[in-house]
C-alpha cells in the first residue's frame, strides 16, 4: 500500500498542473484529497504499528542487478508521516487561497506534490541509497519551490544558497552510508538497525562515517554553521514556506538522526557532535530571531533554534530525551506552520510583513488573531499550551542529568534551554502584541487591502486547534503516537505516562523564571534592536558569499592563466604535467623493474617505422604551408597504423584508418575556412622553450614505452573477458560485450555525457533568443526578509 500512495501522490502532481486548478474558485479543497487520503491510511495504522506490527514492502526494479526498493512502516515513520501528510492537506487547501486565480498555482502544486511524494519516500525508504535518492528529490524540487518566482533576484540566490549548502551536505551523506554499509555488510535500515551498535561504534571507520553522515543532517537541518540559507530560503512563496521550512524538509535531518539513533548513539562522537552543534544552533538562531522586523524571517531563525533544540535531545541515549524531541517535533509542526500560514495571510491582505507596519489586526482579522495567538502562545511555552509540554520534558531531561550524577552537562543544558525559552517568550511576544494587539504601528501603518475570507483561514485554524487540544487528551494518545517513535528511537518498547501539569516543581519554577526573563527581554526589545544595529554584521550568509566569489576568481585567475595564452603554452602545461609524474615515479624508483630486453635486436620495420615518424615530425615543424603540414601529420597516423598491423592488432589498424581518414578531412576542411596570417617568426628564446618541453615530453612517451612493454604492473583483466563474455553475456565479440555488458554502466555514462554536451550546446545556440522574464501581473508576493 505504500507504494501506491506514493504514486498516489506522484500522478496528482501533474494531474493538477494539467488541470489548470486556478479556474476553480476552491480548488484547494480538491487538490487536499490524496494527501488526506494518505493521513487517514495512516491513521488506520496507528493501531497496528503501536504494538510493534511494521509494514513492510519490497518491490523489485532489476532482479539481475539486485535492484529493489525497500519501504517500511514503523512507529517513526508513521510518526514523520503523519506529520508530512497532515500538513500537505492543510497547506494543499491553503494554498489554493494563497494564489486565488494566478495561473502558477498548477505549476505550484505540481512541484508541492512531487516534493511531498519525495519526503514520504524519504521517511518511508528501508534502504540507505534509497533514503539519499528521495533526500535528493527534496532537494531539487525545494529549490524550484524556493526559486519559485523566477523574477525575484532574492528568491533565485536564496535556492542557490539551499541547493549548494545541502547538495554538498547530500554528497558527504552518500561517502557516510556508503561507509556505513560496507561496515555492516547491508544498505537495509532495519538490517544494520538489528545488529549490535558495538558492530558500528568500534569499527575504525566509525569517526569518518559519523563525520559524512552529520553533515548531511546537519546541512539539511539548518544546524550552526550552516543556518544561513534558511532564512534566505523564506523567499519562497509562503505556503512552501510553511510546509518545507517549519514541518517537513528540515525536519529530514532530524529524522536521519533519530533513524541511526539505536546505531551510533553509544560512541561519545556522537553525543558531543549532536550536544555542541544543536546548543550553539538553539542559542544562536533564537538570538538572532529578535533582530528582525520581518514575520517570516523571525519565524525562519525561530525554526532554526527549534531545530537545534531537536539535534541536541537527540545527542543523549535515553527515554526522556527521546520523548522530549517526538513531543517537540509535533508541537513544531503544529504552531510554527499556523505560524507562517498567518504571516502569509497578513501579507496577502496588507502587502507587507514588517511588524513595524502592523498593529491591531487582531481586532480587525478575529480569527487570524485567535490563531496567531494561540500558536505563539505554544511556541513560548506558556501553560496549557503544546510548546508548554514540550519544553517541560526538555527541562526534565536535564535535571535528570543533574540528579544522575553529570551535573555539568545538565546545568549547561539547563542553562541554555532557559536561555533559549527567555528569548522565544520575548519573539513570541513580540509577534502578537506588535502585529496583533497593540493600537498604533511604529511606522506608516498597512492598510488592509485584501481581507481573508474565512476558509482561507480555516486552515491555519484547523492546525492550531488541534495542537492546542492534544495536552487535553494526552492519556488517550500517548500510547498510539507517541510511544512508538520513541521505541524506535531508543531501540526498545516504551511506556509513556505523560501529563501537563505535575505541581510545583523545580522544572515548573524553572519555566516560570524563563517566561519572566523572556518578559524583560521583551520590554527591551527596543534596545535589544539599536545594539544589534550598532553591532558587526557578520553573517553566514556573507561568508557563504565570499567563499562563491572566492571559487569564481579562483576560476577565472586559473581560465586566464591555463587557457589565455596561447596554444603552445596551453598544450605544454598537462604534457609537462604528465612527463613531471613519470620523470618522478622514475626518480623514486618507483618503477624499478622494467623486464626489458636490451640485448633483442629490432626488426626492420621496429627501425624504419619511427624512423618515418620522426622524419614527418620535423617536416611538420618546418613546413612553409598548411597542405604539407597536415600531409606530414596524415604520415604520422600511416606510421601508427602500420605498427598496429605489424603487431597483428587489425582492429586498432582499421579505427586508427578511419580516424586518420576523419581527422585529415576536417583539418582541410577547418583550414580552408580560417585565412592564410603570415605569422611573425618565433625569438631563439621561445625556440629554446618549445625544444626543451618537446624533449622533456618525449622522455615521457619513452617512459610510458618501457613500463608498457615490461611486465604488468598488476594481473591483467583480460582474461576475465575472454573466459566470461560467452557464458555470462552470450556474446562472442568480447570488445562489443565489454562495451554493452561489462562496462555497459560506463557506456551509459559516456552517452550522457554526449548528450548533456548537446544539450548544453542547443542551449548556447538558443541563448541569444532567451528574454528577461516579465513579473506576473496579476500575483505579487513581496520579500523583504
Amino acid at each position: 500500500m505504500l507504494i501506491q500512495l506514493l504514486a498516489l501522490l506522484a500522478v496528482t502532481a501533474p494531474a493538477l498542473w494539467l488541470l489548470k486548478p486556478h479556474r476553480w474558485r476552491h480548488a484547494g479543497w480538491l487538490a487536499a484529497i490524496a494527501p488526506a487520503v494518505v493521513t487517514g491510511w495512516l491513521l488506520s495504522q496507528l493501531g497496528a504499528v503501536s504494538q510493534g506490527n511494521a509494514v513492510s514492502e519490497q518491490h523489485i526494479w532489476s532482479q539481475a542487478l539486485g535492484l529493489a526498493l525497500d519501504l517500511r512502516l514503523d512507529g517513526l515513520s508513521l510518526f514523520f508521516g503523519l506529520i508530512i501528510a497532515g500538513m500537505g492537506t492543510a497547506i494543499a487547501v491553503y494554498a489554493g487561497y494563497y494564489f486565488e486565480r494566478s495561473s502558477s498555482l498548477g505549476y505550484f502544486y505540481g512541484l508541492l506534490f512531487l516534493f511531498m511524494t519525495s519526503m514520504l519516500g524519504l521517511v518511508w525508504a528501508d534502504n540507505l541509497l534509497a533514503l539519499f535518492v528521495f533526500w535528493e528529490g527534496t532537494s531539487i524540487t525545494s529549490y524550484l519551490l524556493i526559486s519559485f518566482k523566477l523574477s525575484d533576484n532574492n528568491a533565485l540566490e536564496g535556492a542557490r544558497r539551499a541547493l549548494v549548502v545541502t547538495g554538498l551536505g547530500a554528497l558527504a551523506m552518500l561517502g557516510g552510508f556508503v561507509l556505513l554499509g560496507q561496515m555492516a555488510g547491508t544498505y537495509s535500515i532495519s538490517g544494520l538497525l538489528a545488529l549490535p551498535a558495538s558492530t558500528f561504534t568500534s569499527h575504525a571507520l566509525f569517526a569518518p562515517m559519523l563525520g559524512l553522515v552529520l553533515l548531511g543532517a546537519f546541512t539539511k537541518s539548518a544546524q550552526f554553521p550552516f543556518h544561513f540559507w534558511l532564512p534566505g530560503a523564506m523567499a519562497a512563496p509562503t505556503p512552501a514556506s510553511a510546509y518545507l521550512h517549519s514541518a517537513t524538509m528540515v525536519k529530514a535531518g532530524v529524522y536521519l538522526l533519530a533513524r541511526l539513533h539505536p546505531a551510533l548513539a553509544e560512541n561519545p562522537l556522537w553525543f558531543w557532535a549532536l550536544f555542541v552543534v544543536g546548543g550553539l544552533t538553539m542559542l544562536t538562531g533564537a538570538l538572532i530571531a529578535l533582530r528582525h522586523y520581518d514575520l517570516k524571517a523571525i519565524l525562519a531563525y525561530a525554526t532554526v533554534s527549534q531545530l537545534g533544540v531537536l539535534v541536541m535531545l537527540l545527542a543523549f541515549d535515553s527515554k526522556l530525551a527521546a520523548v522530549a524531541a517526538v513531543v517537540g517535533t509535533l508541537a513544531h509542526a503544529l504552531y510554527k506552520g499556523p505560524l507562517f500560514m498567518v504571516a502569509g495571510i497578513v501579507d496577502h491582505a496588507t502587502g507587507t510583513r514588517d511588524i513595524r507596519k502592523l498593529a491591531g489586526l487582531a481586532r480587525k482579522l478575529p480569527l487570524l488573531g485567535a490563531a496567531a495567538i494561540l500558536a505563539a502562545i505554544s511556541m513560548a511555552g506558556l501553560i496549557p499550551a503544546f510548546g508548554f509540554l514540550a519544553k517541560e520534558l526538555l527541562l526534565e531531561n536535564f535535571f535528570a542529568l543533574i540528579e544522575s550524577g553529570l551535573s555539568q552537562i545538565g546545568w549547561a543544558g539547563l542553562a541554555a534551554t532557559v536561555a533559549a525559552g527567555a528569548l522565544a517568550v520575548a519573539y513570541s511576544l513580540t509577534i502578537v502584541w506588535e502585529a496583533f494587539l497593540r493600537r498604533k504601528a511604529e511606522l506608516k501603518p498597512a492598510k488592509i487591502e485584501h481581507p481573508p475570507s474565512t476558509l482561507f483561514v480555516l486552515p491555519v485554524l484547523a492546525l492550531t486547534l488541534v495542537g492546542a487540544a492534544i495536552p487535553f487528551f494526552l492519556t488517550s494518545i500517548e500510547g498510539t503516537l507517541f510511544a512508538a517513535p520513541v521505541a524506535s528511537i531508543t531501540a526498545a518498547p516504551a511506556e509513556l505516562h505523560l501529563a501537563l501539569w505535575h505541581g510545583w516543581t523545580p522544572i515548573f519554577l524553572t519555566s516560570l523564571l524563563a517566561i519572566a526573563l523572556g518578559g524583560l527581554i521583551f520590554t527591551l526589545r527596543g534596545k535589544l534592536h539599536k545594539l544589534f544595529a550598532s553591532g558587526p554584521q557578520l553573517s553566514g550568509t556573507g561568508v557563504f558569499d565570499g567563499v562563491v566569489e572566492g571559487a569564481y576568481r579562483l576560476a577565472g585567475w586559473s581560465t586566464r592563466t591555463l587557457q589565455g595564452s596561447s596554444f603552445p603554452t596551453q598544450i605544454s602545461i598537462p604534457l609537462l604535467a604528465a612527463a613531471g609524474v613519470v620523470i618522478y615515479a622514475f626518480s623514486i624508483n618507483l618503477v624499478a623493474d622494467l623486464r626489458v630486453d636490451w640485448n633483442a635486436l629490432p626488426t626492420f620495420y621496429e627501425v624504419v617505422l619511427p624512423l618515418l615518424a620522426v622524419l614527418a615530425t620535423l617536416v611538420i615543424a618546418r613546413a612553409q604551408s598548411r597542405l604539407s603540414a597536415i600531409i606530414s601529420l596524415g604520415l604520422v597516423g600511416v606510421v601508427v597504423l602500420l605498427i598496429y598491423v605489424f603487431f597483428s592488432a587489425p582492429d586498432l589498424a582499421l579505427t586508427q584508418f578511419l580516424v586518420e581518414v576523419l581527422t585529415l578531412v576536417l583539418l582541410v576542411l577547418v583550414f580552408y575556412r580560417i585565412p592564410n596570417h603570415a605569422y611573425p617568426k618565433q625569438p631563439k628564446h621561445r625556440s629554446l622553450k618549445y625544444l626543451l618541453i618537446s624533449a622533456a615530453v618525449a622522455v615521457w612517451g619513452f617512459g610510458m614505452a618501457l613500463v608498457a612493454a615490461g611486465e604488468p604492473l598488476f594481473p591483467l583483466i583480460s582474461d576475465f573477458f575472454l573466459l566470461n563474455s560467452v557464458d555470462a553475456a552470450h556474446g562472442g565479440n568480447v570488445v562489443n560485450v565489454i562495451l554493452v555488458d561489462f562496462r555497459g554502466f560506463d557506456t551509459l555514462g559516456e552517452i550522457s555525457v554526449m548528450v548533456v554536451a548537446a544539450l548544453g550546446g542547443y542551449a548556447l545556440l538558443r541563448a541569444s533568443r532567451m528574454r528577461p522574464i516579465e513579473p506576473e501581473e496579476d500575483f505579487e508576493e513581496p520579500y523583504d526578509a
